[in-house]
């Protein structure tokens, strides 16, 4: 009965957490609202991003050594929420604007990583699938785009304060986790830097890396880019909702899925996918050819975000799994945010959406043939091994 309790709190954080995700689909739309330019939107994403490459090392190693994993994860949202409730509709000036942001998002930093590895480690062993738990956050994740579309559509002033309910409402959630505890509480410390001596790590954060700089600028500028083409916030919310619509059914059957190919062939396939969905970003304009070129979406959460995890879930040793999971989204979400918020904003400033995802396209396809071999290398060993 117990366990039905644990995979019922697990199904019932990552449903509400995703909520406020969703909601934050709208931030870059609402940031042009308020009369910020491209570079300003990417210079703010950037420098939460940057504050993530010093703070993910150090929430990662947190959870590791905490007695329970989930008390990290319900202070985080606790803080974060309170910022984005009581102090963000206060903030008018853009210099206070990003200084609250980024220490907000300093604070959702761990939740991620840290849920994600008491997910996969309870569900591993307690043989029930990762998959249908993060499904679940689907499914939030659109409730939360379609709840923001219908309920702000006139003005998204409300934003901010939306999200930090939803936030507060995760923290009481976070507490009815799974009770995982650190591996390092209380036992001899493992730096995480011996996560990177094994060469098959470093090379799959640096694929995720590279294939999430063209998806971090669109997660800060898609919205917007909808809000120059003339798109209200009504219709924004069913383009970003029904673009990941595809990741339900995938994520129902990952688990199984993911046991077909190994980790390697699932990102050389995602770089290729991506370099197409990018290229019809770049070119199409009508609600109907972005709802298919947002559709190919699916490739980055399957082959750079679900795969990933699970992989580092199964095969990082136990005192380093929030570490792990924090490092790759600290590549995945840190640094290729830097690089593709703010480089990508400051070219959009000048030449405009559309060019930036002409950019990201070159850069996906161009990756896949960089790691080809790497990957397919590594593809062949597995097999071998097998």
């Amino acid at each position: 009965m117990k366990k039905d309790r644990w995979m019922i709190s697990l199904y019932l954080f990552h449903a509400i957490y995703f909520i406020s995700l969703g909601m934050t689909t709208f931030v870059s739309k609402f940031y042009g609202e308020i009369g910020l330019t491209d570079g300003q939107i990417g210079l703010i994403s950037a420098m939460m991003a940057f504050v993530a490459l010093f703070l993910q090392p150090i929430w990662g190693t947190l959870a590791d050594r905490a007695r329970y994993k989930r008390n990290v994860s319900a202070a985080a949202l606790a803080v974060a929420g309170g910022l984005c409730f009581l102090v963000m509709p206060a903030t008018s000036n853009f210099i206070w604007l990003i200084l609250v942001l980024t220490l907000y998002n300093a604070f959702l930093l761990p939740v991620m990583p840290v849920g994600t590895a008491i997910s996969i480690e309870y569900t591993s062993t307690h043989g029930h699938a990762y998959g249908p738990v993060r499904m679940l956050g689907t499914i939030g994740y659109q409730a939360g785009i379609l709840a923001t579309g219908f309920i702000l559509t006139e003005s998204l002033r409300g934003l901010y304060p939306a999200i930090g309910a939803v936030l507060l409402l995760s923290a009481g959630f976070a507490l009815m986790l799974p009770s995982v505890r650190g591996y390092q509480h209380q036992q001899q410390k493992t730096p995480l830097f011996q996560l990177f001596r094994d060469r098959k790590i470093r090379l799959l954060m640096a694929v995720a890396f590279v294939a999430s700089i063209g998806h971090q600028f669109n997660m800060a500028f898609f919205t917007k880019h909808l809000g120059d083409l003339g798109l209200d916030n009504t219709v924004t919310g069913y383009i970003s909702m029904l673009s990941v619509i595809l990741e339900i059914p995938f994520l129902l059957f990952g688990d199984r899925l993911m046991k077909r190919m190994s980790v390697w062939k699932w990102m050389l396939i995602g770089l290729l996918i991506g370099g197409a969905r990018f290229a019809l970003l770049a070119a199409v304009r009508t609600p109907g050819m972005l709802i298919l070129a947002q559709s190919l979406s699916i490739s980055h959460l399957a082959c750079f975000e679900f795969v990933p995890m699970v992989y580092l879930g199964k095969t990082v040793r136990a005192e380093l799994q929030a570490g792990s999971q924090s490092m790759l989204q600290m590549f995945s979400f840190g640094i290729a945010r830097i690089v593709g918020s703010l480089a990508g904003g400051m070219i959009a400033d000048s030449t405009g959406i559309p060019f930036v995802y002409g950019i990201c396209a070159v850069l996906m396809t161009g990756s896949a043939v960089l790691f080809f071999f790497p990957l397919r290398n590594f593809t062949s060993a597995e097999h071998h091994a097998a």
